[in-house]
């Protein structure tokens, strides 16, 4: 039978053991969610995919220019459907605007502009990015 300094011992090294493994899971379970670091621009994803496959340079130049294709014709459909994702967006924000008291709704509304100037910014570095 184990005495009670026994048990203690027990246990203390049991919680440890599973702080371990907790840890380690949310670590491999956080980096793994994280997405690949992916080629920006056309030119940098012909350079990996000549590398890998080892392409001619014909070969490199046709993937460098059906990439670019591609590359237009997603950033020509985001801005096509942008205008359907904007109305949506302030759907949600009216209907939580609705239910705001007026000291929330002042906290609200900068936050909402904070993130209208952050997403700003993202759209125009990715427009930067796709005219590579």
């Amino acid at each position: 039978m184990l005495t009670s300094k026994h048990k203690a011992h027990l246990i203390i090294i049991t919680a440890f053991i599973l702080g371990v493994a907790v840890g380690a899971s949310g670590q491999y379970l956080l980096f793994r969610q994280s997405p690949p670091r992916t080629a920006s621009t056309a030119a940098e994803a012909a350079d990996e995919l000549t590398r890998i496959l080892k392409l001619d340079q014909s070969q490199r130049s046709q993937v460098v220019d059906i990439l670019g294709e591609c590359q237009k014709q997603n950033q020509d459909l985001k801005e096509q459907t942008r205008p359907q994702y904007a109305a949506i967006r302030e759907k949600g924000r009216g209907r939580i605007r609705a239910i705001l008291s007026p000291e929330q709704l002042e906290t609200y509304n900068q936050w909402v502009k904070d993130l209208d100037a952050k997403r700003e910014k993202k759209t125009s570095e990715e427009g930067k990015q796709a005219n590579k």
